[in-house]
């Protein structure tokens, strides 16, 4: 199996935290990550203020902060013109 960069794997992060709020366990399965692989990744982001830990009913949870939504964005129009052709 081919290895992801690390900056696929923060990316796809921040693209499954765009759509809501999700525990670190269900991101991990998510990402096909095992748990402190994955909160590697977790912690890395929180540094840098692109995610942060927070509660939802009882439950842990990251969300992404606007910071992070920009940085995917910007991500996704370099990605746009720089990035592989998927047909």
């Amino acid at each position: 199996m081919k290895r992801r960069p690390n900056i696929l794997i923060y990316m796809e992060i921040l693209m499954l935290l765009l759509n809501g709020p999700r525990g670190p366990t269900r991101l991990s399965q998510a990402m096909g990550l095992n748990f402190p692989k994955f909160m590697e990744f977790a912690v890395f982001l929180e540094s840098k203020g692109l995610i942060r830990r927070g509660t939802l009913e009882d439950h842990e949870v990251y969300f992404i902060t606007p910071e992070g939504v920009e940085v995917r964005r910007d991500w996704e129009k370099v990605w746009g013109k720089i990035g592989p052709d998927v047909s």
